[in-house]
């Protein structure tokens, strides 16, 4: 009965970590909701019930870890769609901190960005913002993208996830402009902090300058707004499970 209770454990296991991400993604494993929800003031401000009630949350990582730093992000109709950054790591005010916003808005990726991929890079505080568009090779200036298409706005402020005032950015994209996406698109973030040398992003090991390793994101209408499960946690509670099974349902040894 053990052993069957063990490989039963096991399967479930497995499945676990093949089901989750399944849909898609340009980094195997690694992708988002974008939830609809109501639209907050893009201030670089994160009060309370603005964006913790009615949004996607998943969390950056540092290397394969798992940080505390995180990101939200919601569909706000006609269509436009919102983004919430909050690096609780970064509290510091350095001019050498960046932040990277990449998205693949035909969900075709590439190793290299192409004519429908846009980066949107922020330096220092309250922050220089530039925008680019694939060339096929690389990241060259977009003069498609206007002031209408996208609002980035950032802060060092407390917020209802850290009392100690650190890096918050807040990103509004316009999808019927320049951007030309659809309901949903791949997506990458990193954040740099000058002051510790540290690089937390989603997906992991991923790169700005290579959509394969974006996240593929999918709209969701109404119903319940679940935080990010990708597969590196995933493996992780099934690693614990397995373990803690094993041990659990070991036969002890004769003496």
């Amino acid at each position: 009965m053990n052993k069957k209770i063990l490989a039963i454990l096991a399967i479930i296991a497995l499945c676990s970590i093949c089901l989750t991400g399944i849909v898609g993604a340009a980094k195997e494993g690694y992708g988002f909701d974008i939830a609809t929800g109501s639209t907050p003031t893009f201030d670089g401000a994160a009060p309370a019930g603005e964006w913790d009630t009615d949004s996607y949350k998943d969390f950056l990582y540092n290397g394969w870890t798992m940080s505390t730093s995180f990101f939200r992000d919601k569909w706000l109709g006609a269509p436009t769609e919102g983004w919430l950054i909050e690096v609780l790591t970064d509290t510091t005010n350095d001019a050498g901190d960046y932040f990277q916003f990449s998205v693949d808005t035909a969900q075709d990726g590439g190793a290299t960005p192409q004519a429908d991929d846009f980066l949107i890079n922020v330096t220092g505080h309250p922050g220089t913002v530039a925008v680019f568009q694939g060339t096929g090779t690389g990241w060259g200036a977009s003069s498609a993208v206007v002031t209408t298409d996208y609002i980035v706005a950032t802060s060092i402020a407390a917020s209802p996830a850290g009392a100690t005032p650190h890096w918050i950015i807040e990103i509004f994209l316009n999808k019927q402009g320049a951007f030309a996406m659809a309901l949903s698109g791949n997506m990458r973030m990193g954040a740099y902090d000058a002051s510790t040398g540290q690089t937390v992003m989603w997906p992991p090991y991923s790169s700005a300058n290579e959509p394969n390793t974006y996240g593929t994101g999918a709209t969701s209408f109404g119903g319940s707004i679940p935080e990010g499960l990708t597969i590196g946690v995933a493996l992780s509670l099934s690693t614990i499970a397995a373990i803690v099974s094993t041990r659990h349902f070991r036969k002890k040894p004769e003496i």
